[in-house]
């Protein structure tokens, strides 16, 4: 009878501790010692002029952080509609397949509670970056990097500028060529191009190759110089000079 009973205490033990650490539902339940990291995403800058509009703010704070596998990130989301989103180094404003990804989390009062978490599961880099397309934020350096190793050429900072290069300032210049000089690479489609009578003779096509804000490759044609408005060009539409294709 003894024996049983202190074998029915060990069971009662073991079963209470295992029940404390499950989390609620909806939350990330830590390991024991682990270390939880705030990160504020979002939110806004009041104005110098009581009278004036917030400016609101494009990142994460800390932008950076070291982590131990097995703490947790809070993400605790502020103004206006953002995300936490994994990427790869390569392609920073690109969802990684399979990846992380809180989806968004809009909160344009900036009211408390509105938080997401993650654990940590291994010491290598991870990186992020908000989705948000309405203003560009990737290209405007919204990321967030956790275990970047900042002494070597993979480090947060350089995440972000290319960032800003792939998806903001760096799209801006159009990889164009003069009409006969782009390559088969450059080129799109193929397709025949009239204009129409009155159009000028110095008129030329420029091809040319990008990268939409989504990281899709994409091709344009420009049509280079000054010609008058062709005859029924663009008749019943809307949005400029339709142009014309044979």
């Amino acid at each position: 009878m003894k024996t049983f009973a202190i074998l029915s205490l060990a069971i009662s033990a073991a079963s209470a501790t295992y029940n404390s650490a499950v989390a609620p539902s909806g939350t990330v339940a830590a390991a024991a010692g682990a270390v939880t990291h705030t990160v504020t995403v979002g939110g806004v800058k009041p104005a110098a002029d009581p009278s004036g509009t917030p400016t609101p703010i494009l990142g994460y704070s800390p932008e950076a952080i070291s982590a131990a596998v097995g703490d947790v990130v809070e993400f605790v989301f502020m103004q206006k509609n953002h995300t936490v989103t994994q990427s790869t180094f390569a392609n920073p404003c690109v969802k990684m397949a399979g990846g992380i990804d809180s989806g968004f989390l809009p909160n344009p009062s900036g009211k408390p509670g509105v938080t997401f978490q993650m654990t940590v599961p291994a010491t290598d880099p991870m990186w992020f970056y908000c989705k948000q397309k309405n203003g560009t934020h990737c290209g405007k350096g919204m990321v967030f990097s956790v275990n970047a190793v900042e002494s070597s050429e993979k480090n947060s900072a350089a995440y972000k500028q290319l960032a800003i290069a792939q998806n903001g300032t760096g799209l801006l210049p159009a990889n164009i060529a003069p009409s006969g000089g782009a390559s088969a690479a450059q080129a799109p489609p193929a397709s025949t191009v009239t204009i129409a009578a009155g159009a000028s003779a110095a008129a030329t096509i420029a091809a040319g190759q990008g990268q939409t804000g989504d990281g899709q490759a994409c091709s344009c044609a420009c049509l280079c110089g000054a010609n008058s408005f062709p005859q029924a060009a663009a008749v019943n539409s809307f949005g400029g000079f339709a142009g014309m294709l044979s």
